[in-house]
């Protein structure tokens, strides 16, 4: 995975040019909710609503990531009929 700049979900434009395709986005990949925000978010998924699935900051670095990869993990166990 290449390292990008965290993104500013609520900046003009962004949620639009992912929901279009026209920004790709990665797995783990850091994001910002608003320009205000200190604390970065990881996202895990893109659901097929276009609904971004991230982990907030949880108070620690090792609780973010230990939150994230509980996600990553129950992601990876669901089963599709």
């Amino acid at each position: 995975m290449r390292y990008t700049k965290p993104l500013d979900l609520w900046a003009a434009g962004v949620q639009e040019s992912i929901a279009s395709g026209n920004t790709k986005l990665q797995r783990g990949q850091w994001l910002k909710c608003g320009p205000n925000a200190d604390k970065l978010c990881r996202l895990v998924e893109v659901m097929e609503s276009g609904t971004l699935h991230v982990i907030h900051w949880q108070g620690t670095a090792a609780r973010t990531a230990h939150c994230f990869k509980v996600s990553i993990a129950a992601k990876k166990a669901r089963v599709v009929i």
